[in-house]
């Protein structure tokens, strides 16, 4: 019989300054609707992340 694997769990966590933006993207079409896209930057200006709800599907 297998045992389903354990998950080890968090092996390193910490806290880190970002600045977030939130932004409307989209044409209000079908094919591209109107959404929130949040962004991550550092303080440099440097782009972290982008998360937009249509491209992570």
């Amino acid at each position: 019989m297998n045992t389903p694997p354990v998950p080890r769990g968090t092996d390193k966590a910490r806290v880190v300054s970002l600045i977030e933006t939130v932004s409307l993207k989209g044409a209000g079409t079908e094919k591209d609707p109107v959404r929130e896209v949040f962004q991550y930057w550092d303080f440099d200006g440097n782009l972290i992340v982008e998360k937009d709800c249509i491209k992570d599907v």
